[in-house]
C-alpha cells in the first residue's frame, strides 16, 4: 500500500492535478484549515482537523466543483524566539522536546537559531501532509512574518483599514502575560490554557484588630452573606505589604500580580500563615468576625493564597469544615477551640430551584464525597452548584437589602458596594491556568498604551452576528455557541514589544502578535500563486513592492489595474488576472478546525471579515471538531501524548491513517484515534483491493434478490452523500461501507456465490468511488486496474437512482432475513437438532384487519371503534368476532408508532409466494427441508397448531 501510495502521489504531482485557477464556468469550492505553528512537526491533532477539510474538498472535487485547498504556515510570535533561546541556553526540558520529536542531538544546537526551525519545519509539514496524499495547491503556500515580503505588505494593509474604521486602539489594558519573557502571550504563544483571558476578581478586605488586612480573593462576591470563616495555609510563607496606606496580608505572588497591574506595593515583612491561625478578622458585608482557620486546599498561585469560606454553596469549603471538626488532632496542633469550631454551621444565602437551602451541603451527601482528597467529585459538584446558582439562583433573607435578587444581577451590585465602602478591591487573573511555552506559569499584567482590537464594541459584535446568520455550520449546534463567543468577546491586545511578525504600521514600538494577523489571511491564497511565485518566501521582485493601493484594487476593485501596474513595474494583465482570482474564489466555503480555536481564531476570523470586506465577501461556512484523542486520552504536547503524522506514516500507510480519521467521529464529540481500527483497517483494505481488482464468477439471468440489492445500493448512496455533505464522515462509512459490504455479503449469498454481472460491475464501481474521498491512493490504483479513465479523484461522485430503490423488494428481503434469524435462536435456545421446518403465513382475515389498521394509520391514530366496525363489516368477520376483537387490539397497539413508509412497505408483500420462492435458500441455510403453508390451508401440516399463531410479517414457525 505504501508503494501505491508513493505511485499515486507522483502521479498527481506530474499532472498538477491540485493546481487551481479561475474558471467562471464551473462552480468553485474554497476550502482552508487554520494554518499551523511552526515550532515543531506537526501531530494528528493538526492532521484530523486538515483531513476533515481535505475529504470535503475532494467530495466537492467529484461533484464537479472546481476545487481550491490552499496550506500556508505560521512563524509569528514569541515561541519560535523563546524555543530558539532556550536550547542556546541548553534547557534540558526544551532539548528533550526536540528529542522526543526524533531529532538528533547532533543536530539540536542549530535549532538556537530561530532561523532554523523556519527552515525546518515548514518543509517537513509539507513532506508530512504530502505523505497522507494531501489534495493541496502547494503553489500557494507560504510562510509569515517579513521573512514573506508580500504577506508582511498584506498585514500592514489589513491593519490599516482596521485602523481607519476605528477597530484598533490604544488604552490600558490587561493582558495574560508571562513573568519569564516579559511579554503578552496569545493563544498561540501557550502550552495550556488557550482562550483564557483576564478575568476580575474582588479582593476581600478583612481588618484584624491591629488594623492589619487579611485579603482573600475570590470571584463570587455574592456570596460574601454566608461568609463563617477564613482558610489559610498554616506551612505557606506570606508577606505583609504596604498597598496604597494599608497593610495587607496576602502570598508574596499575590503582591507581584498586584505590583503588575499598576499597583503601588512595598513588602514590609514576612510571616508564615500559622501565625494567623486561630485570629479573629471581620468579615466585610456581614461585619462580625469570624475566625481563620488551616486549610491545605489552597492554590497559591491563584488570587492571594487566602480564601473566605462559604460552606452553603462551596462544597470544597464544607467538607474543609467537615474534615478539620472531625480531626481532634489538627484542632489541638493549633489551639483551635472545638467546640467553636463545631458550632459553625453553614449559612443559607440563595434559593435556588430544585436545591435545598443548603446546596454545597446536599451535593457533598449525594455524591458521596468522603474528604477533601475526593477531588475530582469535588470539581464536579462546585461545577454543578454554581451554574445552577448563578443562573437560577435568588438571594434570600439573609442577604440583608439584597433579598430577592438574581444571583447573576446581585453579583456586580454587592461588589460595587463593597469596593466603594472600602472593604474591597480587585485584581486580574487568568480565567483558567495558562502555562507559557516557556513552561511559565501566565498572570495578568495591565499594560500601558497597549494597542488592542475592540471586539468588545457592541456595534461590531451587531455585525458579526449577522454574518453567523447568514453562514452554512457544521455541526449546526456550532451556531449558538459562535454566538455565545462573540457576546463574552472583549477587546483583544493585538501587539507585542517583541517576537516575530509584521511591525504595526503606525509605531515602530510595537510587533502585530500572532493571532491577529492570521485572520483574513484566507483572501491572500486567492492571489498567492502569483505573489509566492511557488516558494515559501516570496523571491518575486515586483511582490516585494507591494503597498495598500495593490491590495485596493485586488480585494476592494478600487482604483486602476493600470496605475497600480505601472507603480510597480508589472504587466497589467497580471493585476487583473489578480483581481479576477480574488472575486471568483472569495468567500471561502468551508474553514474547519478544533474547538479549542473557536474562541479565538474562528471568532477573530469573523470580526475581521465583517470590519474589512463587504457582505457578499464573508465567510460562507465553518466546520469544528473536538480536540482529539489518542487511545481514549486528549492528544496535548504538554502531557506527552502526542502522535506525530510522521510517526503515524511509519506505522500506518496513508490511507490507514486517513480512514481512521474519517471514522474517528463526528461533530463537536473529540474524535478518538483508535489504533484497533487502524489495525482491521488495512486488511480491510487490502481485502477491497484484492475482491475488486479480481475476476469472478457471474450471471445474466435476473433473480428477485437483484432488485433488493439496487435497492440497498442506492440507499447506501443516498446516505453516504447526506452524511458527506453534512461532514458526518463516519456516518458516510456506516452507511457507504460497513453497511454496503454486510448488504453485498448477503446478496452474495442469496445469490449462491454468483451475483448478476452488473450489480458486480456497479458495487465495485460505487464502492470504490464513495472510498475515494477517504482512500484515495488504494481507490485510484483499483480504478486504474478495473479500465475506468482518467483519475478517481475526478470522476463522479455516485448518484441514486430513485427508479432503483425498490421498498417492495427491502420488505420482502428484512422478513426473509428477520425469520431466518428467528429459526436460528428457536434452534439455539431448544438445542432441537431439526428433521423439517414449516412456515405458516397469517390467514386472509388477518391480513384484511391489517389493511385496515394501515389505512387507519395513515390517517393518523388507529381508533379501535372504527377498526373494529370496518373489520366486522367485511364478509366472513363478524362469525369470528371475538378473534377479530382480539388480533385488532394488538394491531392497533403495533402500528401505534409506524413510519408512512413502513405501512406501505408491509402492503407491498405476497409473504406466502415469498416464502415459497425462497424455500431452496432456507433448505440450504437450515440444513434441513422448509414447507411453507398459509394459515387458513385446510390441507396444511401442523401438528402442533401454531398456524394460528401467524400475523403479517411474522410467520408462526414450527420445528419437527
Amino acid at each position: 500500500m505504501r508503494q501505491i501510495a508513493a505511485k499515486w502521489q507522483s502521479a498527481w504531482d506530474e499532472a498538477r492535478l491540485f493546481e487551481a485557477r479561475a474558471d467562471p464556468a464551473r462552480p468553485k469550492w474554497f476550502a482552508t484549515v487554520p494554518y499551523p505553528y511552526m515550532n515543531g512537526y506537526q501531530h494528528l491533532g493538526f492532521g484530523t482537523s486538515f483531513l476533515r477539510a481535505e475529504f470535503q474538498s475532494r467530495y466537492r472535487r467529484m461533484l464537479g466543483y472546481n476545487v481550491l485547498h490552499p496550506q500556508a504556515f505560521h512563524c509569528t510570535g514569541l515561541p519560535i524566539l523563546g524555543a530558539a533561546k532556550r536550547v542556546a541556553e541548553k534547557e534540558p526540558k526544551q532539548w528533550d522536546i526536540l528529542r522526543k520529536m526524533g531529532i538528533p542531538d547532533r543536530e539540536i544546537p542549530k535549532f538556537a537559531d530561530p532561523m532554523h526551525w523556519i527552515e525546518v519545519f515548514p518543509a517537513a509539514a509539507i513532506e508530512d501532509l504530502k505523505g497522507l496524499g494531501a489534495a493541496v495547491d502547494w503553489t500557494r503556500s507560504f510562510i509569515t512574518t517579513p521573512l514573506n515580503p508580500p504577506y508582511d505588505a498584506f498585514v500592514r494593509w489589513q491593519f490599516h483599514h482596521l485602523k481607519d474604521g476605528g477597530y484598533v486602539k490604544i488604552d490600558k489594558h490587561p493582558v495574560i502575560w508571562c513573568p519569564k519573557d516579559q511579554a503578552p502571550i496569545g493563544d498561540h504563544d501557550r502550552l495550556e490554557g488557550e482562550g483564557e483571558t483576564p478575568v476580575e476578581y474582588t479582593l476581600l478586605k478583612f481588618p484584624l484588630a491591629d488594623g492589619r488586612f487579611v485579603v482573600a480573593a475570590t470571584i463570587r462576591p455574592e456570596t460574601v452573606f454566608g461568609q463563617t470563616n477564613l482558610w489559610i495555609d498554616p506551612e505557606a510563607p506570606y508577606v505583609v505589604a504596604k498597598v496604597g496606606e494599608e497593610r495587607w496580608i496576602m502570598n508574596e505572588l499575590a503582591a507581584k500580580k498586584l505590583a503588575e497591574q499598576g499597583r503601588a506595593v512595598s513588602i514590609d515583612s514576612r510571616i508564615r500563615g500559622a501565625e494567623l491561625v486561630g485570629k479573629d478578622a471581620v468579615g466585610p458585608a456581614i461585619n462580625r468576625a469570624i475566625p481563620i482557620l488551616p486549610g491545605a486546599f489552597i492554590d497559591p498561585g491563584r488570587g492571594t493564597g487566602i480564601v473566605t469560606s462559604v460552606p452553603s454553596d462551596a462544597p470544597d469549603d464544607f467538607v474543609a469544615l467537615r474534615d478539620l471538626q472531625r480531626d481532634d488532632a489538627f484542632l489541638a496542633k493549633y489551639r483551635l477551640d472545638p467546640e467553636r469550631i463545631r458550632a459553625i454551621k453553614p449559612v443559607p444565602i440563595i434559593r435556588t430551584p430544585g436545591w435545598g437551602p443548603l446546596p454545597g451541603v446536599e451535593i457533598v451527601d449525594r455524591l458521596g464525597i468522603r474528604d477533601q482528597r475526593d477531588r475530582e467529585k469535588l470539581e464536579q459538584a462546585k461545577a454543578e452548584v454554581y451554574k445552577s446558582g448563578f443562573y437560577h439562583g435568588v438571594l434570600n433573607e439573609n442577604c440583608g437589602p439584597y433579598a430577592g435578587m438574581r444571583v447573576e444581577i446581585a453579583k456586580e451590585e454587592i461588589r460595587k458596594e463593597l469596593v466603594s465602602k472600602g472593604q474591597a478591591d480587585l485584581m486580574y487573573e487568568p480565567s483558567g491556568e495558562v502555562v507559557c511555552r516557556c513552561t511559565t506559569r501566565a498572570i495578568v499584567k495591565v499594560v500601558e498604551d497597549q494597542w488592542f482590537l475592540a471586539y468588545g464594541d457592541p456595534k461590531w459584535k451587531a455585525t458579526v452576528h449577522e454574518a453567523i446568520a447568514s453562514m452554512e455550520l457544521h455541526p449546526e449546534t456550532l451556531r449558538k455557541w459562535l454566538d455565545y463567543v462573540i457576546d463574552w468577546l472583549r477587546d483583544w491586545p493585538c501587539t507585542h514589544h517583541r517576537g516575530l511578525g509584521t511591525i504595526l504600521p503606525w509605531d515602530s514600538d510595537w510587533v502585530i502578535e500572532s493571532l491577529s494577523d492570521s485572520t483574513i489571511y484566507m483572501a491572500y491564497y486567492t492571489i498567492a500563486h502569483v505573489l509566492q511565485g511557488g516558494a515559501l518566501r516570496s523571491r518575486v521582485p515586483w511582490a516585494g513592492r507591494l503597498d495598500d493601493t495593490f491590495f485596493d484594487y485586488v480585494f476592494f476593485g478600487k482604483g486602476e489595474a493600470k496605475t497600480v501596474a505601472t507603480r510597480l513595474s508589472v504587466d497589467v494583465k497580471v493585476i487583473e488576472d489578480l483581481r479576477g482570482e480574488f472575486t471568483y474564489w472569495y468567500p471561502f466555503d468551508l474553514r474547519n478546525t478544533g474547538k479549542d480555536l473557536v474562541q479565538n481564531h474562528m471568532a477573530f476570523c469573523l470580526f475581521n471579515h465583517a470590519a474589512i470586506f463587504p457582505k457578499e465577501h464573508w465567510p460562507r461556512g465553518y466546520g469544528v471538531n473536538g480536540w482529539v484523542r489518542l487511545a481514549g486520552r486528549k492528544m496535548s504536547k504538554s502531557r506527552g501524548n502526542t502522535w506525530y503524522i510522521r510517526e503515524a506514516l511509519r506505522e500506518w500507510p496513508a490511507d490507514v491513517i486517513r480512514l481512521t480519521v474519517a471514522n474517528a467521529g463526528d461533530g463537536l464529540d473529540d474524535p478518538n484515534i483508535d489504533t484497533d481500527f487502524a489495525e482491521t483497517a488495512g486488511a480491510r483494505l487490502r481485502e477491497w483491493f484484492r475482491f475488486s481488482t479480481t475476476k469472478h464468477p457471474t450471471r445474466r439471468e435476473k433473480r428477485g434478490i437483484d432488485a433488493w440489492f439496487l435497492s440497498m445500493l442506492n440507499r447506501a448512496v443516498e446516505s453516504a452523500r447526506a452524511a458527506m455533505a453534512e461532514m458526518n464522515y463516519k456516518a458516510v462509512l456506516r452507511h457507504g461501507y460497513f453497511d454496503f459490504q454486510s448488504a453485498w455479503s448477503w446478496y452474495l449469498r442469496r445469490s449462491e456465490g454468483r451475483p448478476h454481472s452488473e450489480s458486480l460491475r456497479r458495487f465495485v464501481e460505487v464502492q470504490t468511488a464513495i472510498l475515494a474521498p477517504f482512500t484515495p491512493h488504494v481507490t485510484e490504483e483499483i480504478w486504474h486496474r478495473i479500465g475506468r479513465a482518467g483519475f478517481v479523484v475526478d470522476a463522479s461522485y455516485p448518484e441514486a437512482r430513485t427508479d432503483e430503490i425498490d421498498p417492495r423488494a427491502e420488505a420482502a428481503e428484512a422478513l426473509l432475513q428477520s425469520t431466518l434469524a428467528d429459526v436460528r435462536e428457536i434452534l439455539k435456545v431448544t438445542g432441537i437438532a431439526p428433521k423439517r421446518i414449516a412456515l405458516y403465513t397469517a390467514a386472509e382475515w388477518k391480513a384484511r384487519v391489517h389493511g385496515i389498521a394501515r389505512g387507519l394509520a395513515k390517517q393518523g391514530k388507529v381508533a379501535m371503534s372504527l377498526l373494529m366496525e370496518k373489520a366486522l363489516g367485511e364478509p366472513g368477520m363478524r362469525e369470528r368476532a371475538k378473534e377479530v376483537a382480539a388480533y385488532a387490539k394488538q394491531v392497533a397497539e403495533d402500528l401505534k408508532h409506524a413510519r408512512v413508509e413502513d405501512l406501505e412497505r408491509l402492503a407491498s408483500i405476497d409473504e406466502f409466494a415469498m416464502f415459497r420462492e425462497n424455500v431452496g435458500f432456507l433448505g440450504k441455510e437450515l440444513g434441513v427441508k422448509v414447507e411453507v403453508y398459509r394459515s387458513d390451508d385446510p390441507d396444511r401440516w401442523d401438528p402442533s397448531k401454531r398456524a394460528d399463531r401467524a400475523v403479517p410479517g411474522r410467520p408462526a414457525i414450527y420445528v419437527e
